[in-house]
Protein backbone atom coordinates (compact mmCIF):
# COMPACT_ATOMS: atom_id res chain seq x y z
CA UNK A 1 0.00 0.00 0.00
CA UNK A 2 2.74 2.33 0.77
CA UNK A 3 4.42 1.62 -2.20
CA UNK A 4 1.56 2.14 -4.45
CA UNK A 5 0.53 5.67 -2.71
CA UNK A 6 4.22 6.56 -3.46
CA UNK A 7 3.40 5.81 -6.95
CA UNK A 8 0.39 7.76 -7.39
CA UNK A 9 2.08 10.69 -5.91
CA UNK A 10 5.14 10.97 -7.91
CA UNK A 11 3.32 10.31 -10.94
CA UNK A 12 4.40 13.98 -13.53
CA UNK A 13 0.50 14.17 -14.87
CA UNK A 14 -1.02 13.88 -11.18
CA UNK A 15 1.75 16.37 -9.94
CA UNK A 16 1.10 18.94 -13.15
CA UNK A 17 -2.48 18.47 -11.52
CA UNK A 18 -1.16 19.49 -7.73
CA UNK A 19 0.86 21.87 -9.00
CA UNK A 20 -1.67 24.13 -10.67
CA UNK A 21 -4.29 24.10 -8.05
CA UNK A 22 -2.24 24.35 -5.25
CA UNK A 23 0.15 27.07 -6.85
CA UNK A 24 -3.32 28.81 -7.53
CA UNK A 25 -4.96 28.23 -3.97
CA UNK A 26 -1.14 29.21 -2.46
CA UNK A 27 -1.10 32.33 -4.86
CA UNK A 28 -4.74 33.84 -3.72
CA UNK A 29 -4.46 32.94 -0.30
CA UNK A 30 -1.10 35.03 -0.30
CA UNK A 31 -3.00 38.02 -1.77
CA UNK A 32 -6.66 37.78 0.34
CA UNK A 33 -5.06 37.13 3.57
CA UNK A 34 -2.06 38.44 3.71
CA UNK A 35 -1.56 41.04 0.70
CA UNK A 36 1.02 39.52 -0.91
CA UNK A 37 2.20 39.25 -4.13
CA UNK A 38 0.46 35.47 -5.71
CA UNK A 39 3.85 34.57 -6.85
CA UNK A 40 4.92 34.73 -3.07
CA UNK A 41 2.01 31.64 -2.84
CA UNK A 42 3.38 30.12 -6.00
CA UNK A 43 6.80 30.11 -4.55
CA UNK A 44 5.90 28.80 -0.88
CA UNK A 45 3.49 25.72 -2.37
CA UNK A 46 6.39 24.64 -4.56
CA UNK A 47 8.99 24.57 -1.38
CA UNK A 48 6.16 22.55 0.37
CA UNK A 49 6.16 20.08 -2.25
CA UNK A 50 9.77 19.72 -2.85
CA UNK A 51 12.88 18.59 -1.78
CA UNK A 52 12.70 21.59 1.17
CA UNK A 53 9.19 20.11 2.48
CA UNK A 54 7.25 17.16 1.44
CA UNK A 55 9.61 15.91 -1.11
CA UNK A 56 7.28 14.65 -3.42
CA UNK A 57 9.12 16.61 -6.45
CA UNK A 58 11.49 15.41 -6.68
CA UNK A 59 14.90 15.93 -8.89
CA UNK A 60 14.08 13.38 -11.64
CA UNK A 61 10.32 15.18 -11.85
CA UNK A 62 11.74 18.18 -11.97
CA UNK A 63 14.40 17.37 -15.21
CA UNK A 64 11.39 15.86 -17.18
CA UNK A 65 9.58 19.18 -16.34
CA UNK A 66 12.61 21.00 -18.37
CA UNK A 67 9.86 20.05 -21.89
CA UNK A 68 7.35 22.52 -19.67
CA UNK A 69 9.90 25.01 -18.30
CA UNK A 70 11.44 26.23 -21.32
CA UNK A 71 8.36 26.98 -23.59
CA UNK A 72 7.09 28.78 -20.34
CA UNK A 73 10.12 30.38 -19.66
CA UNK A 74 9.59 31.47 -23.86
CA UNK A 75 6.58 33.55 -22.84
CA UNK A 76 8.18 35.01 -20.54
CA UNK A 77 10.93 36.25 -22.07
CA UNK A 78 9.11 37.01 -25.60
CA UNK A 79 6.57 39.13 -23.57
CA UNK A 80 9.39 41.29 -21.76
CA UNK A 81 11.14 42.18 -25.16
CA UNK A 82 7.68 43.02 -26.27
CA UNK A 83 7.25 45.62 -23.49
CA UNK A 84 10.78 46.76 -23.75
CA UNK A 85 9.83 50.91 -24.04
CA UNK A 86 10.77 52.82 -27.51
CA UNK A 87 11.58 55.96 -28.17
CA UNK A 88 10.62 57.72 -32.11
CA UNK A 89 9.78 54.04 -32.71
CA UNK A 90 13.65 52.61 -31.57
CA UNK A 91 15.40 50.97 -28.86
CA UNK A 92 15.40 54.31 -26.52
CA UNK A 93 19.62 55.17 -26.42
CA UNK A 94 19.35 56.38 -23.11
CA UNK A 95 17.75 53.32 -21.66
CA UNK A 96 20.44 51.39 -23.41
CA UNK A 97 23.26 53.87 -21.40
CA UNK A 98 21.62 53.43 -18.35
CA UNK A 99 20.85 49.25 -18.49
CA UNK A 100 24.53 48.97 -19.23
CA UNK A 101 26.01 51.42 -16.85
CA UNK A 102 23.93 49.61 -13.68
CA UNK A 103 25.03 46.03 -15.20
CA UNK A 104 28.67 47.09 -15.64
CA UNK A 105 28.24 48.02 -12.00
CA UNK A 106 26.83 45.11 -10.42
CA UNK A 107 29.17 42.75 -12.83
CA UNK A 108 32.44 44.72 -11.65
CA UNK A 109 31.80 44.64 -8.23
CA UNK A 110 30.07 41.25 -7.26
CA UNK A 111 33.25 40.11 -9.03
CA UNK A 112 35.53 41.99 -6.82
CA UNK A 113 34.04 40.84 -3.43
CA UNK A 114 33.53 36.92 -4.97
CA UNK A 115 37.55 37.24 -5.06
CA UNK A 116 37.88 38.55 -2.51
CA UNK A 117 36.15 36.06 -0.95
CA UNK A 118 38.09 33.20 -2.58
CA UNK A 119 36.36 31.97 -5.81
CA UNK A 120 39.14 32.58 -7.77
CA UNK A 121 38.27 34.62 -11.15
CA UNK A 122 36.25 31.91 -13.16
CA UNK A 123 34.06 31.47 -10.78
CA UNK A 124 33.98 35.19 -9.56
CA UNK A 125 33.05 36.06 -13.43
CA UNK A 126 30.43 33.42 -13.34
CA UNK A 127 28.74 34.74 -10.12
CA UNK A 128 28.89 38.11 -11.87
CA UNK A 129 27.08 37.44 -14.38
CA UNK A 130 24.68 35.61 -12.65
CA UNK A 131 24.24 38.49 -10.41
CA UNK A 132 23.52 40.89 -12.97
CA UNK A 133 20.12 39.21 -14.33
CA UNK A 134 16.91 40.28 -12.86
CA UNK A 135 13.73 37.58 -12.81
CA UNK A 136 11.00 38.87 -15.77
CA UNK A 137 9.04 36.06 -14.35
CA UNK A 138 8.42 38.16 -10.89
CA UNK A 139 8.54 41.10 -13.09
CA UNK A 140 5.75 40.68 -15.28
CA UNK A 141 3.97 38.42 -12.53
CA UNK A 142 3.44 41.06 -9.80
CA UNK A 143 2.94 44.18 -11.90
CA UNK A 144 -0.12 42.35 -13.50
CA UNK A 145 -1.42 41.97 -9.93
CA UNK A 146 -0.96 45.33 -8.93
CA UNK A 147 -1.67 46.94 -12.03
CA UNK A 148 1.68 48.24 -12.59
CA UNK A 149 1.33 50.99 -15.42
CA UNK A 150 3.25 54.00 -15.75
CA UNK A 151 6.80 55.90 -16.98
CA UNK A 152 8.91 54.15 -14.35
CA UNK A 153 7.40 50.40 -14.81
CA UNK A 154 8.14 50.71 -18.04
CA UNK A 155 11.70 51.82 -17.78
CA UNK A 156 11.70 48.79 -14.63
CA UNK A 157 11.11 46.43 -17.63
CA UNK A 158 13.20 47.77 -20.07
CA UNK A 159 15.94 47.57 -17.66
CA UNK A 160 15.05 44.08 -16.79
CA UNK A 161 15.20 43.29 -20.63
CA UNK A 162 18.50 45.24 -20.51
CA UNK A 163 20.41 43.03 -17.83
CA UNK A 164 18.77 39.72 -19.06
CA UNK A 165 20.91 40.95 -22.60
CA UNK A 166 23.91 41.28 -20.52
CA UNK A 167 23.55 37.85 -18.55
CA UNK A 168 23.31 35.64 -21.62
CA UNK A 169 26.05 37.18 -23.55
CA UNK A 170 28.29 36.88 -20.70
CA UNK A 171 27.37 33.56 -19.65
CA UNK A 172 28.25 32.34 -23.33
CA UNK A 173 31.74 33.81 -23.00
CA UNK A 174 31.99 33.00 -19.42
CA UNK A 175 31.57 28.66 -19.68
CA UNK A 176 34.89 28.50 -21.70
CA UNK A 177 37.29 30.25 -19.19
CA UNK A 178 35.45 27.93 -16.76
CA UNK A 179 36.30 24.89 -18.93
CA UNK A 180 39.78 25.83 -19.28
CA UNK A 181 40.13 25.96 -15.10
CA UNK A 182 38.97 22.25 -15.09
CA UNK A 183 35.59 23.15 -13.16
CA UNK A 184 33.50 21.92 -16.12
CA UNK A 185 33.85 19.72 -18.90
CA UNK A 186 35.43 21.17 -22.13
CA UNK A 187 33.08 23.71 -24.40
CA UNK A 188 33.95 25.13 -27.72
CA UNK A 189 35.94 28.25 -27.35
CA UNK A 190 35.63 31.98 -27.29
CA UNK A 191 34.79 31.97 -30.96
CA UNK A 192 31.99 29.32 -31.03
CA UNK A 193 30.87 31.57 -27.81
CA UNK A 194 30.64 34.51 -30.35
CA UNK A 195 28.96 32.64 -32.91
CA UNK A 196 26.19 31.89 -31.06
CA UNK A 197 25.57 35.23 -29.62
CA UNK A 198 25.28 36.39 -33.17
CA UNK A 199 23.48 33.40 -34.21
CA UNK A 200 20.95 33.51 -31.41
CA UNK A 201 20.37 36.99 -32.40
CA UNK A 202 19.28 36.06 -36.10
CA UNK A 203 17.67 33.26 -35.20
CA UNK A 204 15.25 35.96 -32.91
CA UNK A 205 15.48 38.76 -35.47
CA UNK A 206 14.03 35.81 -38.10
CA UNK A 207 11.60 34.68 -35.61
CA UNK A 208 10.16 38.24 -35.26
CA UNK A 209 10.08 38.61 -38.82
CA UNK A 210 7.91 35.37 -39.28
CA UNK A 211 5.86 36.56 -36.77
CA UNK A 212 5.15 40.22 -38.60
CA UNK A 213 4.26 38.23 -41.59
CA UNK A 214 1.93 35.66 -39.98
CA UNK A 215 -0.08 38.23 -37.87
CA UNK A 216 -0.08 40.26 -41.57
CA UNK A 217 -1.92 36.91 -43.12
CA UNK A 218 -4.03 36.03 -40.49
CA UNK A 219 -5.46 39.11 -39.55
CA UNK A 220 -6.60 40.49 -36.43
CA UNK A 221 -7.84 36.78 -34.96
CA UNK A 222 -6.71 36.96 -31.57
CA UNK A 223 -6.64 33.31 -31.37
CA UNK A 224 -4.80 31.87 -34.14
CA UNK A 225 -1.80 34.79 -33.87
CA UNK A 226 -1.54 33.33 -30.31
CA UNK A 227 -1.21 29.29 -31.87
CA UNK A 228 1.52 31.07 -34.14
CA UNK A 229 3.50 32.84 -31.64
CA UNK A 230 3.11 29.74 -28.94
CA UNK A 231 4.47 28.07 -31.77
CA UNK A 232 7.38 30.14 -33.15
CA UNK A 233 8.35 30.15 -29.19
CA UNK A 234 8.30 26.76 -29.02
CA UNK A 235 10.19 26.51 -32.26
CA UNK A 236 12.76 29.16 -31.15
CA UNK A 237 13.35 27.20 -28.15
CA UNK A 238 13.51 23.82 -29.50
CA UNK A 239 16.07 24.69 -32.08
CA UNK A 240 18.79 26.23 -30.11
CA UNK A 241 18.64 23.23 -27.59
CA UNK A 242 18.71 20.82 -30.46
CA UNK A 243 22.23 21.82 -31.55
CA UNK A 244 23.46 22.79 -27.68
CA UNK A 245 22.80 26.52 -27.28
CA UNK A 246 21.10 28.28 -25.03
CA UNK A 247 17.71 29.44 -26.36
CA UNK A 248 17.29 32.19 -23.50
CA UNK A 249 19.32 34.83 -26.05
CA UNK A 250 17.40 33.84 -28.89
CA UNK A 251 13.49 34.26 -27.16
CA UNK A 252 14.26 37.83 -25.98
CA UNK A 253 15.87 38.67 -29.20
CA UNK A 254 12.26 37.44 -30.81
CA UNK A 255 10.28 40.05 -28.07
CA UNK A 256 12.46 43.25 -28.76
CA UNK A 257 12.33 42.31 -32.50
CA UNK A 258 8.63 41.90 -32.53
CA UNK A 259 8.78 45.01 -30.40
CA UNK A 260 10.88 46.90 -32.78
CA UNK A 261 9.54 45.81 -36.62
CA UNK A 262 5.84 45.54 -35.79
CA UNK A 263 5.51 49.37 -36.07
CA UNK A 264 1.61 49.20 -37.12
CA UNK A 265 1.16 47.05 -34.07
CA UNK A 266 -0.30 44.15 -36.62
CA UNK A 267 0.97 41.02 -33.91
CA UNK A 268 -1.27 40.57 -31.16
CA UNK A 269 0.70 39.96 -28.17
CA UNK A 270 0.12 37.37 -25.85
CA UNK A 271 0.20 37.87 -22.10
CA UNK A 272 1.50 35.02 -19.54
CA UNK A 273 -0.10 36.64 -16.72
CA UNK A 274 -3.41 36.18 -18.57
CA UNK A 275 -3.74 34.44 -22.04
CA UNK A 276 -1.08 31.73 -20.31
CA UNK A 277 -1.63 31.83 -16.83
CA UNK A 278 -0.80 28.37 -16.42
CA UNK A 279 2.12 28.49 -17.90
CA UNK A 280 3.31 31.32 -15.07
CA UNK A 281 1.72 29.23 -11.87
CA UNK A 282 3.34 26.24 -12.42
CA UNK A 283 7.10 27.57 -13.50
CA UNK A 284 7.00 28.94 -10.47
CA UNK A 285 5.56 25.86 -8.65
CA UNK A 286 8.60 24.07 -10.28
CA UNK A 287 11.03 26.69 -9.63
CA UNK A 288 10.43 26.85 -5.61
CA UNK A 289 10.51 23.25 -5.68
CA UNK A 290 13.87 23.12 -7.05
CA UNK A 291 14.76 25.23 -4.45
CA UNK A 292 16.74 23.75 -1.26
CA UNK A 293 16.89 25.98 1.77
CA UNK A 294 19.94 23.60 2.99
CA UNK A 295 22.33 25.89 0.84
CA UNK A 296 20.85 29.48 2.28
CA UNK A 297 21.02 27.56 5.86
CA UNK A 298 24.73 25.97 4.96
CA UNK A 299 26.37 29.42 2.97
CA UNK A 300 24.28 32.18 4.20
CA UNK A 301 27.21 34.24 5.19
CA UNK A 302 28.57 34.30 1.16
CA UNK A 303 24.67 34.73 0.27
CA UNK A 304 24.20 37.68 2.33
CA UNK A 305 26.86 39.17 0.98
CA UNK A 306 26.28 38.38 -2.60
CA UNK A 307 23.01 39.77 -2.15
CA UNK A 308 23.69 42.97 -0.38
CA UNK A 309 26.45 43.94 -2.74
CA UNK A 310 24.75 43.25 -5.79
CA UNK A 311 21.98 45.77 -4.45
CA UNK A 312 24.33 48.02 -3.25
CA UNK A 313 26.18 48.06 -6.48
CA UNK A 314 23.14 48.93 -8.94
CA UNK A 315 21.51 51.52 -6.17
CA UNK A 316 24.49 53.26 -5.75
CA UNK A 317 25.35 53.14 -10.25
CA UNK A 318 21.65 54.20 -10.46
CA UNK A 319 21.63 57.23 -7.74
CA UNK A 320 24.94 58.54 -9.60
CA UNK A 321 24.00 58.44 -13.15
CA UNK A 322 20.16 58.23 -12.79
CA UNK A 323 19.90 62.35 -12.35
CA UNK A 324 21.84 62.35 -15.95
CA UNK A 325 18.95 59.88 -17.84
CA UNK A 326 15.62 61.29 -16.15
CA UNK A 327 15.82 59.28 -12.71
CA UNK A 328 15.17 61.64 -9.29
CA UNK A 329 16.72 59.80 -6.41
CA UNK A 330 13.85 58.67 -4.89
CA UNK A 331 12.98 57.47 -8.16
CA UNK A 332 16.26 55.03 -8.52
CA UNK A 333 16.58 53.79 -5.02
CA UNK A 334 13.15 52.39 -6.19
CA UNK A 335 14.36 50.98 -9.33
CA UNK A 336 17.13 49.12 -7.53
CA UNK A 337 14.27 47.69 -5.28
CA UNK A 338 12.58 46.68 -8.27
CA UNK A 339 15.66 45.22 -10.13
CA UNK A 340 16.55 42.60 -6.76
CA UNK A 341 14.60 39.40 -7.90
CA UNK A 342 16.38 36.20 -8.94
CA UNK A 343 14.65 33.28 -10.17
CA UNK A 344 14.20 30.64 -12.80
CA UNK A 345 16.40 32.41 -15.24
CA UNK A 346 19.14 32.57 -12.99
CA UNK A 347 18.29 28.41 -12.03
CA UNK A 348 18.78 27.46 -15.98
CA UNK A 349 21.56 29.97 -16.61
CA UNK A 350 23.00 28.23 -13.24
CA UNK A 351 22.42 24.51 -14.82
CA UNK A 352 24.29 26.14 -17.86
CA UNK A 353 27.12 25.75 -16.32
CA UNK A 354 26.98 21.99 -15.22
CA UNK A 355 25.70 19.85 -11.56
CA UNK A 356 26.66 21.74 -8.93
CA UNK A 357 29.21 19.45 -7.40
CA UNK A 358 30.49 18.47 -10.63
CA UNK A 359 30.11 21.82 -12.14
CA UNK A 360 30.97 25.43 -11.07
CA UNK A 361 31.92 23.39 -7.78
CA UNK A 362 29.56 23.00 -4.36
CA UNK A 363 30.38 26.44 -2.32
CA UNK A 364 30.31 29.10 -5.04
CA UNK A 365 26.72 27.09 -6.42
CA UNK A 366 25.46 26.58 -3.00
CA UNK A 367 26.15 30.36 -2.90
CA UNK A 368 24.25 31.05 -5.36
CA UNK A 369 21.67 28.58 -5.30
CA UNK A 370 21.11 29.97 -1.64
CA UNK A 371 20.91 33.52 -3.01
CA UNK A 372 18.30 32.74 -5.45
CA UNK A 373 16.10 31.04 -3.29
CA UNK A 374 16.55 34.05 -0.79
CA UNK A 375 15.34 36.51 -3.63
CA UNK A 376 12.38 34.25 -5.23
CA UNK A 377 10.98 34.81 -1.50
CA UNK A 378 11.81 38.11 -1.19
CA UNK A 379 11.88 38.91 -4.93
CA UNK A 380 7.81 39.45 -4.91
CA UNK A 381 7.79 41.44 -2.10
CA UNK A 382 10.47 44.03 -3.78
CA UNK A 383 8.83 44.14 -7.03
CA UNK A 384 5.36 45.10 -5.34
CA UNK A 385 6.85 47.83 -2.90
CA UNK A 386 9.17 48.86 -5.97
CA UNK A 387 5.75 49.84 -8.18
CA UNK A 388 4.15 50.93 -5.08
CA UNK A 389 6.80 53.09 -4.31
CA UNK A 390 6.89 54.76 -8.29
CA UNK A 391 3.04 55.10 -7.82
CA UNK A 392 1.82 53.13 -10.39
CA UNK A 393 0.25 49.92 -8.58
CA UNK A 394 -3.33 50.88 -9.88
CA UNK A 395 -4.89 47.27 -8.60
CA UNK A 396 -3.28 47.68 -5.38
CA UNK A 397 -5.75 48.10 -2.30
CA UNK A 398 -3.72 48.20 0.99
CA UNK A 399 -4.35 46.14 3.78
CA UNK A 400 -6.32 48.31 6.12
CA UNK A 401 -8.49 49.20 3.21
CA UNK A 402 -9.23 45.44 2.04
CA UNK A 403 -10.00 45.02 6.07
CA UNK A 404 -12.62 48.11 5.94
CA UNK A 405 -14.60 46.81 2.82
CA UNK A 406 -14.43 43.26 4.77
CA UNK A 407 -15.89 45.09 7.79
CA UNK A 408 -18.46 47.15 5.82
CA UNK A 409 -19.83 44.51 3.78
Amino acid sequence: MPSLFEDIVLSPLLLFGLCLLGGLASGELSRRLFNLPRTTGYVLCGLVLGQSGLGWIDPYVLGSAQFFIYPALGLILFELGQRLPLSSGRIDPQLLALGLIESMAVFVLVLIVMLGLGFGVAGGLFAAAIAVSTSPAITIATSSDVGGEGALTSRLFGLVAMNGCFAFAAIELILPSLAETGVTEAVPGYGHALGSIGLSVLLGGLLAFAARQGARWLGPQVEHQHLMLLGLIVLGTGLPLSIEMSPLMSLLAFGVGVRVLDREREVVAIRIASDARVFLVVTFVLAGAALELAFLQLYWQAVLVFVVTRFLARGLALQVVGPAYGLSRREAAWTAVGLLPMSSVALVLLGDAGSLDQGIGPSLGGTLMGAIALMQLLGPLCTQAAIRGFGEARRYVPRLRQSRSLIRS
